[in-house]
């Protein structure tokens, strides 16, 4: 039996950072985020020994170890963390595709890692909900892995849509409540643009919560205003009112200067490039998706200039990223 999966890249609107513990399970936080239509796959193929064998579409190599391998130095680690946290004994070559680069700020590795459980729990029909899955991947991220990060990424590729997500001692999903004429408009007036780069997400992180122990009530007033940001922006999707969603721009605009005052290593000045020239044309705010670094700017666009803003952001090397809101989480399907 051979078993394949997919799970969505996420698109966080506002709240990033807050997921991060110790400060949501202390304060309570919050992100507003929606997956796309963009996917990693798995395709799970059983093997009569008891070897691991990863191979990577995207980069064109492949690794091989033995099962119970918890060498988590090299390449392909998060592999041997899933496999270890769940105790698989048997064999298998596992086979990644992405439909985005490594590095790309949309939360990639937590949904590879939710496509591997599901593949694995559909093969070993261990009946795991979509719940207990996320909680997984996070588990083996934060606490197998030792990897610095949030609860958001993990719980979005899980279930899919459009979400406002709670975190304290557990994770609340909701559902976003509006009209299809309020989302069809909001993706209309966003465009992804791949500015390049890419970062290892675990060591910015790492420096925020650094500054949490460092400057708390820096950090503590900062994430307050990202919370309320997130809470602003869930108000205006569903007041389901299309004229408020300039707000949503300028709430875009707010959140990322104060997502970026928490490190250096968030923004560059190639970043600041992009971002400086978007709002020159007709940009009321945007994002840099993910911890920082490098990756795709999400950009909210006035609707008449959505369309030169994007032939600027080509011009000086930037690449548009054409994109639909994807309601979907984890899918997996057997294949006998």
């Amino acid at each position: 039996m051979i078993v394949r999966s997919k799970a969505p890249f996420r698109i966080s609107f506002g709240g990033g950072g807050t997921d991060m513990a110790p400060y949501c399970t202390d304060h309570g936080g919050c992100v507003i985020s929606t997956t796309i239509n963009r996917h990693v796959y798995i395709t799970l193929k059983p093997r009569t020994d008891k070897k691991i064998r990863v191979i990577s579409i995207n980069l064109d190599k492949q690794i091989v170890f033995n099962v119970g391998d918890r060498n988590y130095s090299d390449e392909f680690e998060l592999f041997k963390g899933i496999l270890n946290f769940l105790n698989i004994k048997k064999g298998f070559d596992i086979i990644i595709y992405s439909e985005l680069p490594e590095g790309s700020g949309m939360g990639g590795s937590s949904s590879l890692t939710v496509a591997v459980i599901g593949a694995i729990d559909k093969f070993y029909d261990l009946g795991l909900s979509k719940y207990d899955i996320a909680q997984k991947s996070y588990e083996i991220e934060r606490i197998e892995l030792c990897q610095k990060g949030g609860y958001q990424d993990q719980f979005a590729a899980s279930f899919g849509g459009f979400n406002f997500l709670e975190f304290s001692n557990n994770v609340k999903i909701s559902p976003i409540e509006t009209t299809k004429e309020m989302i069809n408009e909001l993706q209309y007036r966003l465009i992804l643009c791949y500015v390049g780069g890419s970062h290892f997400s675990s060591d910015i992180q790492d420096e925020v919560l650094k500054g949490y122990k460092i400057e708390k009530k820096f950090y503590l007033e900062v994430m307050q205003d990202l919370k309320e940001v997130a809470y602003s922006m869930k108000s205006i999707i569903e007041s389901k009112d299309i004229s408020k969603l300039s707000e949503f721009g300028e709430l875009l605009h707010k959140g990322w200067l104060a997502k970026k005052s928490l490190s250096s290593k968030i923004s560059t000045k190639e970043i600041e490039k992009f971002y400086l020239i978007s709002r020159k044309f007709g940009v009321l705010g945007g994002k840099l998706l993910g911890a920082g670094g490098g990756g795709h700017l999400l950009l909210f666009c006035e609707p008449e200039k959505k369309f030169l803003v994007m032939r600027e952001m080509e011009k000086i090397g930037g690449k548009i990223i054409n994109f639909n809101f994807d309601p979907n989480g984890l899918q997996v399907w057997k294949i006998n």
